[in-house]
């Protein structure tokens, strides 16, 4: 092929490449649409997955504020006006407050499951149900946020639940806990935390084992509000 250059060749072979796809789309029409149409699908429930994300979560956030407000809300004693201008509900008793936040954490937390505040919301139920005098309850709610993927509420729920197993004389599930947080601490709860409430647990059980933990807290961090703490416990026992 005198005067053919490489250009050229290169050239009618894209071509014929290029034919040969045209070729293989006309002929298999059908499926190209079908596969089209399978990326098109992903993509919007991507983008749906994520419009409804955003708007859970802003539902959610806001709902989680006003629950939070009742929760927050001072007492007042039973008879007293309310003051001109204030619409929201008052309280005279911390039962009573703890009741009506309650109802709202938990409706947040039905309702916003998938997304942090609901989660959150989760927790505060269980707290809102300790403080109105359900310990059954709020055994049942922070069972369920104690075994949340996120980490950093359900170590708060885990050191709430093992708390509350400290005041119903269930010591052994309390360091059973106490002692699973401290190996996997989070951003909401320190090493250091559980070990501090581990070791006033064996204050009473085992002096020894709690002067150790002690010790170890602050030689872990000597600097800590944690080291200082236990540098005063440690005083108290010599």
């Amino acid at each position: 092929m005198p005067g053919y250059t490489r250009r050229q060749l290169k050239e009618d072979k894209f071509a014929e490449t290029a034919q040969g796809a045209a070729e293989w789309a006309t002929g298999h029409r059908m499926m190209v649409l079908v596969a089209v149409g399978a990326v098109l699908v992903v993509v919007l429930a991507v983008a749906g997955f994520f419009a409804w994300h955003t708007s859970q979560t802003e539902q959610a956030n806001t709902q989680l504020a006003a629950a939070m407000r009742t929760y927050e809300t001072p007492l007042t004693p039973a008879g007293t006006p309310q003051p001109a201008g204030e619409t929201g509900a008052t309280f005279s008793t911390i039962t009573d407050r703890s009741k009506a936040a309650q109802k709202q954490f938990s409706a947040i937390a039905d309702n916003h499951s998938m997304v942090s505040a609901g989660k959150i919301a989760r927790y505060m139920s269980g707290m809102a149900l300790i403080e109105a005098g359900d310990k059954s309850g709020a055994e049942q709610e922070l069972k369920k946020a104690a075994d949340f993927s996120d980490k950093d509420v359900a170590a708060m729920a885990k050191m709430a639940l093992a708390s509350l197993y400290r005041d119903s004389n269930r010591t052994s599930d309390a360091v059973a806990i106490y002692k699973e947080v401290s190996d996997h601490p989070t951003a909401t709860v320190s090493k250091s935390a559980a070990q501090l409430a581990l070791a006033s647990i064996y204050e009473k059980t085992d002096p020894h084992q709690a002067a150790q933990i002690y010790q170890q807290v602050q030689k872990d961090d000597p600097q800590s509000a944690a080291a200082q703490m236990a540098a005063q416990k440690l005083s108290r026992t010599k």
